[in-house]
């Protein structure tokens, strides 16, 4: 049985799927001197299988860099419609074309398969975060190419805030005996 916080958050999501900025997260990742950093990222769904959360990624982005680094990161999602705040710790793996495991290829596979080709295109770009004119484009390909890579996030922790009339507050968290949940003064 999920906990209780995923099915709150798969609510979430399908009551603000009207307005098309609830698809976005901000991911907060650390850089290799220390330094915080926070991101925008577009949501691609959620495993299967288990728990985790999903997003894209092109392999020569900070990111990749700062995951390898420090693979612990903090989700925060909010929700204009039903005002509602969601922090989620999380635990994060990344599944690049290096990966021959045959998880990893259809992890990496199913999200492809499923993106537009605008989205598709910004993966045969020249290096992201270089000067302009310098770089060079990897070349188009059908498949994958070795630039895209798919981020998995395996929540551990999970604060969720209602903003709303009636303000609640819940906190959710995985130990060695499954996921608890405590509510909390707003």
């Amino acid at each position: 049985m999920k906990p209780a916080w995923h099915e709150r958050l798969k609510k979430s999501i399908a009551k603000n799927k009207r307005d098309a900025h609830n698809r976005y997260f901000q991911l907060a990742t650390v850089a290799g001197d220390g330094t915080p950093r926070v991101r925008m990222v577009v949501f691609r769904g959620f495993s299967d299988d288990d728990l985790s959360l999903s997003i894209i990624t092109d392999t020569r982005s900070q990111k990749i860099s700062e995951l390898a680094s420090c693979s612990r990161v903090e989700i925060g999602w909010y929700f204009t419609h039903t005002r509602e705040q969601y922090r989620l710790g999380c635990d994060s793996k990344i599944y690049t074309a290096a990966d021959e495991s045959q998880d990893a290829l259809d992890k990496r596979e199913r999200i492809w398969s499923a993106l537009s080709e605008a989205a598709k295109e910004q993966f045969f770009w020249i290096t992201p975060g270089v000067p302009e004119g310098t770089g060079e484009a990897p070349g188009v390909t059908a498949t994958p190419p070795d630039t895209f890579a798919v981020i998995v996030f395996e929540p551990h922790s999970v604060d969720h805030l209602v903003l709303a009339k009636q303000q609640t507050r819940t906190r959710s968290e995985l130990g060695d005996a499954g996921w608890t949940e405590q509510a909390l003064n707003p």
